[in-house]
C-alpha cells in the first residue's frame, strides 16, 4: 500500500514534532514506510535504501532515521519546510484525519487531543482551526447536566459529521489551496 504521506508531509510533521515533542512518536516508522514506498516504485538511491531498511528494526532509532532522511535531503537539495509551512501541513492533516474518523468516539477522541495540548504557532488560520475544533468540542461533549448529556449524545453520526464538515470547510478550501497556502503562513 502506497504511503498516505508525501515527503513534504513527512518533513512538516518533522519539523512540528521537534517544537512539540509529544507529537508523531510513529514519525519514524512514517518515515521507513515512505522510504520503502519510493524503492518499490523505482528510487535507486543507497541513501533510500539504508533509510528502507531501518524498519528491519522492531522500533527504528530516531536518530539513525534522522540522519538518513538528512542525508537524502542533501542528495536531492531539499531543505526542512519553515515552523509555519509545518503547522499548515500538520493542522491540514489533523483535519484530513478528523474527516475520516468513522464514529463520533474516534472524533472525539481526536478533537480532546487538541484540548488538552496547547498548540499556538503563529499561524493564525492554525489558530483558527484549532479554536473552532475546541469550541465544537466543548459545545458537542461537554456534559454540565451529567454523564450522557452531551450534544453528541442526542445526535446521529450523519449530523455529527456534517456539522464538523461544514464547520472545517472554510478553512480545508484554504489550507488545501496551493494558491492560498503562502499568504497563509505569512
Amino acid at each position: 500500500m502506497p504511503s498516505q504521506y508525501t515527503l513534504i508531509d513527512l518533513l512538516g510533521l518533522l519539523v512540528f514534532s521537534r517544537k512539540y515533542p509529544f507529537l508523531h512518536d510513529d514519525l519514524d516508522r512514517l518515515i521507513v514506510a515512505w522510504a520503502e514506498d519510493q524503492l518499490t516504485q523505482g528510487s535507486e538511491s543507497e541513501t533510500l535504501l539504508i533509510l528502507a531498511s531501518l524498519g528491519f528494526d522492531e522500533r527504528p532509532e530516531r536518530d539513525e532515521v534522522e540522519l538518513y532522511l538528512s542525508r537524502y535531503m542533501a542528495e536531492r537539495q531539499i531543505d526542512l519546510p519553515p515552523l509555519k509551512d509545518a503547522a499548515l501541513i500538520w493542522i491540514r492533516l489533523f483535519m484530513r484525519q478528523l474527516s475520516q474518523c468513522t464514529s463520533i468516539q474516534d472524533a472525539e477522541q481526536k478533537m480532546n487531543f487538541l484540548v488538552c495540548h496547547w498548540l499556538e504557532p503563529d499561524v493564525k488560520i492554525f489558530v483558527a482551526v484549532v479554536d473552532t475544533l475546541k469550541s465544537l468540542y466543548w459545545h458537542l461533549f461537554d456534559e454540565w447536566e451529567g454523564p450522557g448529556t452531551s450534544e453528541a449524545v442526542r445526535m446521529q453520526e450523519s449530523e455529527f459529521f456534517e456539522l464538523i464538515d461544514r464547520a472545517m470547510l472554510p478553512y480545508s478550501r484554504k489550507i488545501n489551496n496551493p494558491d492560498w497556502r503562502d499568504l497563509l503562513v505569512r
